[in-house]
């Protein structure tokens, strides 16, 4: 059935329920519970209804069902026309449309940067728009916001903030459509960046003297005791080459992983073919090798390990003699970062694999490492947790008449030492000297008199910003000012040998002492003045080895005051 034949039918039905209620209004009245209407009633409904919607129209008055007629086929509304009227909505009494619009919706993107984050609604409605949306920008520790941009451009009047919130800042921003929000970030001045490498991957470089110790095992474990050590500072930022030990990165590559940042260090242990050398090796970049923190961490891993020889600090070049002939030393230059290879003695000594393979000994080389960097760098803990510099080892010993030479190992911590000097063991020590250098290990004190012992201490100190923490004195050394000893050669002729030494400073004469054994009792032969520089032993038998040591003296107050002998000098008379 079309639109049309429904609309004829439903005004059929009422001109049949109009004419049922003039036939008995009472008992619809009296069913409906209120009085009863005219014949006219159903008449008006249907005219009411065809006027709904128009407020100002006139009341219809009653007509009489008979004087009704039917309306014609063109009086109905058309199809269309009833599609349009329905496509309108509904609308209320007051003839306003109660459908609202759709409202409109902006999408916001973030674009993220390396440095921090940026977040943000994805979408607001145009009303949220014109309150206000908040984008936070977070950025990452050592990092800050060097821009914040709007559709790529500054935000001007068009955003407000930032506004500080925690660890992160706030802008309020208005869009007018679809928006791009971004932040740009940099390092900042105030922090130090460290990237530290595992020098190796999995389970490599096993020890030949020691099955169970790995060379990849330890840098791993070592490199995070660091990490964590380092973080307990203020100001700094840690990373590390690799998220795993599994994971195998080129070499080249760990290297320039450590772009932008201010440090790389490689960790490993050494090796060679032979089991006695035992000492600490730093190489460095091209001209490092007397950067003050490759020669202060070399210090500190020969006193911590107490290795049995001297550190040392090289760098080594490709044929070329101006590239690094190491993988990660040419990658962190090539990106213009400080690098360097930390060598922890060699793991085929036996002594110093057994030292690397205890847990706690890589924790307190950590320690002492970090201290170092913590030094160099100017970073400090909070509060109290500043570390204390351990107590230092120190030798004296008499280089000249007139001065002795102190030498100490470093204290780990340590950003300075004061040496002490007293005139007897149990006396008053007074301050000679504040040395503000951690890495200097050594301090001649001179002015003094010939044949007078000096007793000494050294007190390590570190100091950070305002703050200065002492450390325990080292044990109480002693030294006598004598004349240095003299350094001989010699050579053999017929019967004869000839005995000479280099001048020393100071000295009043000399004295030459003869041997025919290494280890014998050496007699004294001769006693010259301080002009010589020679003596001929004459007589001697052919064929016959014979030794001979020089000390030389000073005179004060009529007293001879000896140097320490010499090294032998030894050959065989002709």
């Amino acid at each position: 059935m079309n639109r049309r034949n429904r609309v004829v039918s439903y005004i059929l039905c009422a001109f049949l329920i109009g004419g049922m209620y003039t036939f008995a209004p009472k008992a619809f009245a009296e069913e409906g519970g209120a009085p009863a209407a005219s014949q006219t009633s159903a008449v008006e409904l249907t005219q009411n209804e065809d006027s709904s919607g128009q407020e100002d129209q006139e009341a219809v008055p009653p007509v009489s069902s008979d004087l009704l007629t039917l309306p014609s086929v063109d009086s109905v509304p058309s199809a269309q026309a009833q599609d349009e009227t329905e496509d309108k909505g509904q609308t209320s009494d007051d003839g306003e449309n109660t459908e609202e619009p759709e409202p409109d919706v902006y999408k916001i993107k973030v674009t993220q940067t390396a440095g921090g984050t940026v977040s943000a609604p994805s979408t607001v409605t145009e009303k949220q728009a014109k309150e206000g949306v908040t984008v936070t920008v977070t950025p990452d520790k050592g990092y800050g916001i060097s821009s914040f941009l709007i559709n790529g451009k500054a935000a001007g009047d068009n955003a407000k903030g930032p506004e500080a919130s925690g660890d992160s800042y706030l802008w309020t921003i208005y869009p007018t459509g679809n928006t791009t929000v971004k932040a740009k970030f940099h390092k900042s001045a105030s922090y130090v960046f460290i990237m530290l490498d595992a020098g190796h991957y999995g389970k490599v470089n096993q020890s030949p003297v020691l099955k169970s110790y790995y060379e990849s095992n330890m840098t791993w474990a070592l490199h995070l005791y660091l990490k964590q050590e380092l973080e307990e500072y203020k100001n700094v930022v840690v990373d590390t080459t690799r998220a795993s030990q599994k994971k195998d990165l080129e070499i080249y590559s760990r290297g320039t992983a450590s772009k932008g940042y201010d440090l790389f260090l490689s960790l490993h242990s050494n090796a060679i073919s032979s089991k006695t050398p035992d000492y600490p090796l730093v190489i460095t970049q091209k001209g490092n090798t007397k950067d003050a923190l490759a020669v202060s961490l070399a210090q500190t891993i020969q006193s911590v390990m107490n290795t049995k020889q001297d550190y040392q600090i090289w760098q080594k070049l490709n044929r070329d003699g101006k590239t690094e002939y190491y993988g990660v030393l040419r990658g962190s230059k090539a990106v213009g970062t400080k690098g360097m290879i930390l060598e922890h003695s060699f793991h085929t000594n036996l002594a110093a694999a057994k030292w690397l393979s205890k847990d706690s000994n890589l924790k307190k080389l950590a320690e002492a490492e970090a201290a170092d960097i913590a030094a160099y760098y100017g970073l400090r803990k909070t509060g109290n947790d500043m570390i204390t510099p351990s107590k230092p080892s120190v030798s004296v010993s008499s280089v000249s008449y007139n001065s002795v030479t102190l030498k100490w190992k470093k204290s780990i911590g340590a950003t300075g030492y004061i040496i002490y000097r007293a005139s007897s063991k149990k006396g008053a020590y007074k301050k000679i000297k504040t040395i503000t250098k951690g890495t200097t290990l050594t301090y001649k004190n001179t002015k003094l008199k010939t044949g007078k012992t000096y007793y000494y201490k050294v007190r390590p100190f570190r100091k950070v910003g305002d703050t200065t923490r002492y450390g325990a004195d080292s044990a109480i050394k002693s030294c006598k000012a004598r004349p240095a000893k003299p350094s001989v050669s010699s050579s053999a002729g017929k019967r004869k040998i000839t005995i000479r030494w280099k001048k020393v400073t100071g000295a009043s004469g000399y004295v030459v002492y003869r041997a025919t054994k290494k280890s014998g009792s050496y007699k004294k032969i001769a006693s010259l003045k301080s002009s010589r520089r020679s003596y001929t032993n004459t007589r001697l038998k052919k064929g016959k080895r014979y030794y001979y040591k020089v000390r030389a003296y000073r005179k004060v107050s009529g007293k001879k005051v000896y140097s320490l002998y010499s090294g032998y000098t030894s050959k065989v008379a002709k």
